[in-house]
């Protein structure tokens, strides 16, 4: 039996699309959108929003009193065709913002780093499910570490 050329196109966009269907959520960096919420440790926060360009803007504070303290912005974009996770905290680096590319990605899990950077020189996101994410920054040298363990919040 032999098949037009468009039922085959069609057919194959088809499963196409089943198969990205049954992706994990959190297969990709766009399942940060949202805010998070440290479950351990110090009070901190991560708010990210999607903009029109496909990146992602980031802010991270913490809340003390009635006062909301920003501590970082991030963005997360596509630079000279690399995916990069840029980083200015306040108060540091002459105001200028930190870039880390993405070395490795594996699974649910994303690499950033900056070797030239003195600390951090890598930052790690490993989503544990759609509501669970793991953040770390470290040293190349894999002492210095700092977890972060969210939940996002619910909307």
């Amino acid at each position: 039996m032999s098949f037009s050329p468009a039922f085959r196109l069609f057919f194959m966009v088809l499963i196409l699309g089943f198969l990205l269907s049954c992706q994990h959520p959190s297969s990709n960096l766009y399942s940060l959108e949202g805010v998070w919420k440290t479950e351990q440790g110090p009070l901190f926060f991560e708010q990210w929003t999607l903009m029109a360009d496909s990146s992602l803007i980031g802010k991270g504070f913490t809340i003390k009193g009635n006062d909301t303290l920003i501590l970082e912005n991030m963005r997360l974009r596509q630079k000279e065709g690399y995916c990069v996770y840029e980083a200015l905290a306040s108060g540091q680096n002459n105001g200028q913002s930190i870039a880390f590319p993405l070395k490795e990605k594996s699974g649910n899990s994303w690499i950033f780093e900056n070797v030239a950077h003195d600390y951090p020189n890598r930052i790690i996101y490993t989503f544990e499910n759609d509501s669970t994410l793991k953040a770390r920054t470290e040293n190349t040298a894999g002492n210095k570490v700092q977890d972060f363990h969210f939940k996002r919040l619910k909307p």
